[in-house]
């Protein structure tokens, strides 16, 4: 476009960028072209064009199609049609755009080349039209890159996914990264609120969902929101800097939005036309004020224009703020040096670690040789905090931190602190230390909310409690109780459910009769949240013989996981205790900042893909992780090494009081949810199980064994002598000392007893 100078310039400027160590990308909208354009112009309104069914027509005489026109900010009309991007010669043509500036003059030295692609608005499937000009990623975006690599094999290409609530994960076959959207509103609403949570959850979606081998572009801004500033606001700049910190420690490459980094703001008009969006655009601010170099191109606009968020000597501006230290720009410019000099921050692992307070967001970035701590304090009060890295072996005992902007060095690192490491930050103030930490691993077995079923096997002294009978009415793999387990430990009561909780206001109950009174029919009669969802289960009514004297009740909003306990009083009524937060899919069930001097432990992984649906339930076995924990025995009221008889039941709700089909031991099949507080004992069977620490194990188990129509009674010390506690499918042997072989049929075993071949 000769607007902006000739090609020779665009080249001359690429060199000059590349001769720094600055990589050039360029935005690219490949779904559309012009009404301006040689094939529009050809083909509306004449279906005997060449370029008939290049283009995305809806009818056949060319004349409505898929596509708008809009009016600029200057008062022009603009068409725009899309292509039929399935076509070969469409395909093709865009493949040779691309490559056109990854090597301008075709000569193989891509010094005077582009180094990639933004691409614009990118769908998994684009949506299809009535003659089917719809394509996905194997249609189109996966042979445009191959033919891009032809070009320059190292090209990289990220994307900007239509869905804003994806993280962009499902476009990475076609591409190398896609955009954190869903952690920009995210850390919007963290900065805004300042609260960590959002932060916690989002980020750990994110790491979550990534694939091997791709990454993402972390963001807090684009040019298609409303300004960083202006959504987050406070007084100065203090939640501005929080947010600078936010971008560069997150694990994802930083895309700062131009202006961020000066404070610039803007939110969207309503001018009738395309510049609603020049408040969240207007030119970069590099003088105190206005004047070369800065653009004045939306003075075109009278409505944007007089109505500017920027002004003259607000402060918001590259000539007012570089050179003073701790404004806004050069807090920037020391994250953006720490973050490029530390292979930590870099490349390293995200490792969150519980938030010690709401206000709080703190995590480590590993790499092989180099561990940073980062903690931000959010809020705008100074916070003195208690930062458990028991997650870490301490190298060498000790280790000293050393924060990488300011060479600040607090409290040692001990291995007898690292459970409540102390730490004091100022308001909206952030630490990003150099330590030497060794992840640790919890050993097999250890409270992660992972391989539940291996975990709680009867061979590690765990017990299959029950199995959901009832489809979920929470949607499919969000919010589900697949199986419950549980264990006798030393110290406390080991549970397991397997399942899924969304990272909403849902909550789990767990409800525990332990050690006499309780409630059979429950009194929350007086609580208020938080959290939501407890003030309703007033009147809710129990199976005869299960009177609970306590409730655990667990819920993962954005992400962190709370633990509150409810003590269910005899007289009515309850009392509470804030066990704690965790962080969702960390693996780690130690809890931060809440009352809990018996460490009770919880962890909750959310990464199910199998278990019950919303449909069936049939496949509840197939579930493998979810929660876990160990409850101090002190907390239910009994003496360390308690063997029961204890009570349990697990259950589902929505903040607004629905009890959710997802009750252990399940309600039978009936599918929808139960509603508020609802009457268990109108079901049939209990709903609730008794467990001991040594249940006694049958002797016999009678029936059809060996399936050959005859009846046969298994006496477990014969197979038990013969074949220790596990035995293959089709394995014959004796079962029922009867002085012949038989052969075990697995699937007539567990589906005619359903009990366990153990002694």
């Amino acid at each position: 476009n000769p607007w902006f100078g000739s090609e020779a310039d665009w080249v001359s400027f690429v060199e000059a960028a590349h001769a720094r160590g600055i990589k050039v990308f360029v935005d690219f909208v490949v779904y559309g072209i012009s009404h301006d354009s040689v094939w529009y112009q050809s083909a509306f309104g004449n279906p005997g064009s060449q370029y008939d069914d290049w283009l995305a027509f809806y009818n056949g005489s060319n004349t409505n199609y898929q596509g708008y026109t809009f009016n600029t900010w200057n008062g022009s009309n603009v068409g725009f049609i899309h292509w039929d991007l399935r076509h070969p010669s469409v395909s093709g043509l865009i493949a040779q755009w691309g490559q056109k500036w990854l090597d301008p003059n075709g000569d193989g030295n891509l010094t005077d080349g582009v180094d990639g692609y933004r691409l614009d608005h990118v769908w998994v499937q684009y949506p299809d039209g009535p003659d089917g000009w719809g394509y996905n990623l194997d249609d189109f975006w996966e042979p445009w890159k191959a033919a891009l690599q032809q070009v320059n094999p190292d090209v990289f290409l990220f994307a900007e996914q239509a869905d804003w609530g994806s993280m962009g994960a499902e476009l990475l076959t076609a591409f190398d990264a896609s955009m954190t959207k869903p952690f920009e509103f995210a850390a919007r609403d963290a900065l805004a609120n300042e609260s960590s949570g959002p932060l916690y959850g989002a980020m750990a979606s994110a790491v979550a969902s990534v694939p091997g081998g791709r990454t993402f572009m972390g963001i807090i801004g684009d040019h298609d929101v409303d300004r960083l500033a202006s959504v987050i606001g406070g007084s100065g700049f203090g939640r501005a800097r929080a947010g600078a910190a936010v971008l560069m420690g997150q694990p994802f490459t930083p895309m700062i939005y131009f202006g961020d980094e000066i404070g610039m703001r803007g939110t969207k008009g309503n001018y009738g036309s395309d510049a609603n969006d020049i408040p969240f655009r207007e030119p970069f601010k590099w003088n105190a004020v206005a004047g070369p170099p800065m653009s004045d191109y939306w003075v075109l606009n009278n409505q944007a224009y007089n109505n500017a968020f920027s002004a003259d000597n607000d402060g918001r501006s590259v000539e007012e703020q570089e050179g003073v230290p701790g404004s806004l720009l050069e807090t920037y410019r020391d994250l953006i040096a720490a973050r490029t000099g530390s292979a930590a921050l870099t490349r390293g692992a995200y490792l969150p670690i519980p938030a010690p307070d709401p206000g709080v967001w703190a995590f480590v970035r590993q790499e092989a040789t180099q561990d940073v701590l980062v903690v931000i304090n959010l809020t705008g009060q100074e916070k003195s905090l208690f930062l458990d890295l028991s997650a870490f072996e301490i190298t060498g005992g000790l280790t000293t931190p050393h924060d990488l902007l300011t060479g600040w060095e607090p409290r040692d690192i001990t291995t007898a602190n690292r459970d409540a490491w102390p730490l004091t930050l100022q308001a909206h103030s952030f630490g990003f230390f150099e330590v030497a930490l060794e992840t640790f691993t919890p050993p097999p077995g250890g409270v992660d909310g992972r391989d539940i079923p291996t975990d709680f096997a009867p061979a590690n002294a765990g017990q299959l409690v029950a199995t959901q009978d009832t489809p979920t009415s929470l949607g499919d793999n969000l919010s589900e109780l697949d199986q419950m387990f549980v264990g006798f430990e030393q110290d406390g009561l080991r549970i397991g459910l397997t399942g899924n909780l969304a990272t909403d206001a849902t909550g789990l109950c767990v409800l525990f009769d332990a050690a006499g009174g309780g409630q059979n029919v429950l009194d929350f009669s007086g609580f208020n949240p938080p959290p939501g969802g407890p003030q309703f289960l007033t009147g809710l009514q129990l199976d005869a013989g299960f009177e609970p004297e306590t409730m655990l009740f667990l819920n993962a909003p954005s992400g962190n996981l709370y633990v509150d306990q409810f003590f269910l009083l005899d007289a009515g009524g309850i009392t509470k205790t804030y066990r704690g937060v965790g962080v969702v899919n960390s693996g780690v069930g130690t809890l931060a900042g809440g009352t809990n001097p018996d460490a009770m432990e919880v962890a909750l992984d959310n990464s199910n893909v199998a278990g019950v649906t919303g449909a069936s339930a049939s496949g509840a076995a197939t579930a493998e992780h979810g929660f876990e924990m160990v409850v101090p025995w002190s907390y239910l009221g009994l003496p360390d090494g308690a063997e029961g008889p204890i009570g349990i039941a697990a259950f589902l709700m929505r903040s607004d009081g629905e009890v959710s089909s997802q009750w252990l031991p399940g309600i039978g099949g009936a599918g929808g949810a139960l509603g508020e507080a609802p009457d268990m004992t109108s079901l049939t069977g209990d709903q609730f199980a008794v467990v001991s620490a040594a249940p006694p194990p049958p002797t016999e188990c009678v029936g059809d064994l060996d399936a050959d129509d005859d009846t046969d009674v298994l006496d477990f010390s014969v197979f038990l002598t013969q074949f220790g506690t596990s035995v293959a499918p089709g394995t014959g042997a004796d079962f029922d000392a009867d002085g012949d072989v038989d052969v075990l049929d697995f699937g007539v075993f567990s589906g005619d007893f359903g009990c366990v071949a153990a002694p």
